[in-house]
């Protein structure tokens, strides 16, 4: 199981004032519609409203809104696993945020597009990637875009089976986000070194790493992390022999995600509790 928890740095905002006109006034209205879509968590919703306040940004063309929402919609379909819909719009961002010369947009779509073969397996590529935008982060002096290519770098290092260095850059990654206040990647970091404890057989670790993890995406109300963090959870269940929690965890989280509108993790979910009530010498309701 690849856990990703968050690498893009969430919803990017376009920082012109634009004027008031019809065809700005709906630019703004479509934006408002995805941004309360994404808020409650119902991102199919969401998606297509920032497709459609991307259309008006087109119509008016509004280089930065473009790039905004262009971003936005890869955020939004990499979280419903729609790789090819996220990258064609991720080049779209990189195209049009290099003509401005925005470096901080670069890193953004730069960050989605080395996530798509993290998700896709290819770890040899993702890693590549993201030391480059590390590099590029870092020279910047973007803490955001370092913390995110950390939490990359080092899920494309345990899916290459090195774990040492896996934990180094989540280690760094964990410093990075105590320093800044980064909640939400800070909650991503800490479900990543749970998924790695979990590996090494490290299960209070693990377990310690998740309650902290679980009360920030709470206080966040994130719900795709929140859903990550209580399959690992129950992850951690398993391994203590608690099938009943096991079960009830992985129910909560493939209920968020049919909330979210995640159909592959919602089936993912299904398989492990249809293995779990296979599995377990426990009746399980």
């Amino acid at each position: 199981m690849v856990l990703v928890g968050g690498i893009l740095i969430g919803l990017a905002a376009c920082g012109s004032s634009p004027p008031s006109t019809p065809l700005y006034t709906q630019y703004q209205r479509g934006e408002e519609r995805a941004l309360q879509y994404y808020a409650r968590g119902e991102l199919p919703q969401a998606l297509q409203g920032f497709q459609e306040s991307l259309r008006w940004a087109e119509i008016v063309d509004d280089r930065p809104a473009i790039v905004a929402q262009a971003l936005n919609v890869s955020t939004v379909a990499l979280a419903l696993g729609e790789w090819s819909l996220a990258e064609h719009y991720l080049l779209k961002a990189l195209q049009v945020a290099q003509a401005l010369s925005d470096p901080t947009s670069v890193l953004r779509a730069q960050l989605g597009l080395a996530e798509i073969p993290l998700r896709r397996g290819q770890f040899d590529i993702a890693r590549t990637k993201f030391l480059v935008v590390l590099d590029e982060g870092r020279a910047q002096g973007d803490r955001a875009a370092m913390l995110a290519a950390l939490n990359g770098l080092g899920l494309a290092y345990q899916g290459l089976g090195q774990m040492d260095d896996a934990r180094r850059s989540f280690d760094e990654a964990e410093s990075l986000a105590r320093s800044g206040g980064e909640k939400r990647l800070l909650a991503a970091t800490l479900a990543n070194q749970a998924s790695l404890a979990l590996r090494s057989s490290r299960i209070d670790q693990a377990k310690d790493y998740l309650t902290e993890a679980i009360a920030l995406d709470r206080e966040a109300e994130n719900l795709s992390g929140l859903a990550q963090d209580l399959a690992l959870l129950a992850r951690v269940r398993q391994q203590q022999n608690d099938p009943r929690g096991a079960l009830e965890l992985y129910q909560q989280a493939q209920t968020i995600a049919e909330h979210t509108g995640q159909r592959e993790q919602v089936q993912k979910y299904q398989q492990a509790i249809d293995l779990l009530k296979n599995e377990s010498d426990v009746p399980l309701q």
